[in-house]
């Protein structure tokens, strides 16, 4: 009799333990999920303000003519001698940001030569600039400005060139 009650014990504390094992690897537990949603960052040029070199009299050597990234750039022959005609107007592009108040946001501006075209013939932009630097902040920093450095060979087609480069705007 007592092997029979030792094994009824043995038995029933190994179903016990079993129980409480099982109990302990299926334990569930309830999580909240969240989610906040905010506005889209948008981007705009602001009064279609391009980057504008102005009108510039090729010289006898290539040029470097650079427009600053702010609201009144004072455009500058960095090399070369050619002239720029100060009665027409030379602007930085401008931007507005727009989206969530106080979000940070990260301004990318082109890091590779871009070029303006008329017909076959072409110039380059480089050596982009922001006015804002790399970075701004929603409600604090909603405009900037990009300017950026023209190249005018001395052999310079005369003619009116165009072109488009690309500015983005993501939040941090």
């Amino acid at each position: 009799m007592k092997k029979v009650l030792i094994t009824v014990i043995a038995i029933a504390a190994f179903i016990l333990s079993a129980t409480a094992a099982d109990n302990v690897a299926n334990k569930t537990v309830s999580v909240q999920g969240k989610a906040r949603i905010i506005t889209p960052i948008t981007l705009a040029n602001t009064g279609s303000q391009a980057l504008d070199f102005g009108v510039i009299a090729r010289g006898t050597t290539d040029a470097t003519i650079v427009v600053g990234a702010n609201a009144s750039p004072s455009p500058s022959v960095a090399t070369g001698d050619a002239v720029i005609i100060s009665s027409a107007p030379q602007t930085a592009a401008k931007f507005t940001v727009g989206g969530e108040t106080g979000k940070t946001y990260a301004i990318t501006i082109p890091s590779t030569t871009q070029t303006i075209i008329s017909g076959a013939n072409t110039l380059n932009i480089n050596v982009f600039t922001c006015s804002n630097g790399a970075t701004g902040t929603i409600g604090t920093n909603d405009i900037f400005y990009v300017g950026g450095t023209l190249s005018v060979p001395a052999v310079a087609v005369a003619a009116s060139y165009t072109g488009t480069f690309n500015v983005t705007v993501n939040y941090n």
